[in-house]
């Protein structure tokens, strides 16, 4: 199946009361594994590339890979870039073939952060491609994207619909206290702002920094409104494990297609479990 827009992938999940998975993937056999673990589970998921990964291969190699990978594929996929940040950049992956990007000027004053925002949206929708927007800041390390906990801000419903309103975006990363990384402490979450924002609008919504945070805490998170979840670190956790793992159990083979096997099977069996969490498992 041909990639298909994020934003209609989204707007099914908004209506239908559940999540689609965002997961950000570092070389093809990680690509292949979310188009395997969607397949398992028939479920629509997004396959994020974020700046390390764009700088490994760049954006027009992302889309083939991503392409040749779907092509077999029966249920809905989209590629979607992550924390994008570099406009040129943007324009590359707008123009290659990538379904949605997301512009991250979050670090700007808020004005700023629209005017931004704003211009990328009108590049983007002029060739189809709809566009994430992000306000307020989403603490720990994304790639090259350092934010401190102590900078973390939250975002108010009231900000959240001006934004919308005034930039264009289609989907809207809130600050509610999630980190990128591996959480340290347990966070603070203020899920209230992602039920106001429902409340007053229906705008689609995105929660980042989703490992590590509990079975629990996903399924209210998802209740509360939230239409796409973004899951990286564990993609990244899972992988080094189970290399590590099975290279340690057999010291004595240097067969490398086992061993990425191995690491094959172990990301799509997480991939499973995060669709069946989220609701999308025979969404599609």
């Amino acid at each position: 199946m041909p990639l298909v827009n994020t934003v209609e992938m989204l707007k099914a999940a908004r209506d239908g009361k559940y999540c689609v998975g965002a997961f950000n993937v570092v070389d093809y056999l990680s690509i292949e594994a979310v188009v395997k673990a969607a397949e398992n589970r028939q479920s629509p998921a997004i396959i994020q590339a974020s700046s390390g990964t764009i700088k490994r291969f760049g954006v027009k190699t992302l889309v083939e890979m991503t392409r040749t990978a779907a092509a077999k594929s029966t249920v809905p996929l989209s590629l979607h870039l992550d924390h994008g940040t570099d406009c040129k950049v943007l324009s590359e992956a707008i123009a290659a073939g990538f379904n949605s990007v997301m512009i991250d000027a979050s670090a700007h004053p808020f004005e700023k952060n629209i005017e931004i925002t704003a211009g990328v949206v009108r590049e983007a929708h002029a060739r189809g491609v709809s566009v994430e927007g992000e306000i307020g800041v989403v603490a720990g390390v994304e790639d090259d994207i350092v934010a401190a906990h102590d900078a973390s801000l939250y975002t108010t419903p009231e900000q959240a619909i001006e934004f919308k309103e005034k930039t264009g975006i289609d989907f809207l990363a809130a600050a509610i206290g999630t980190a990128h990384g591996v959480y340290k402490v347990e966070p603070k979450l203020n899920i209230d702002t992602l039920r106001q924002i429902r409340a007053q609008t229906d705008y689609l919504l995105v929660v980042h920094g989703g490992t590590g945070l509990a079975d629990c805490v996903v399924r209210e998170l998802v209740e509360a409104g939230a239409n796409k979840f973004n899951v990286s670190t564990m993609v990244k956790q899972v992988y080094n494990d189970a290399l590590f793992e099975y290279i340690s159990n057999n010291r004595e083979e240097y067969n490398i297609l086992k061993t990425l096997d191995y690491a094959f099977k172990s990301i799509t069996a997480m991939l499973e479990t995060y669709m069946v969490l989220l609701g999308s498992a025979g969404r599609a």
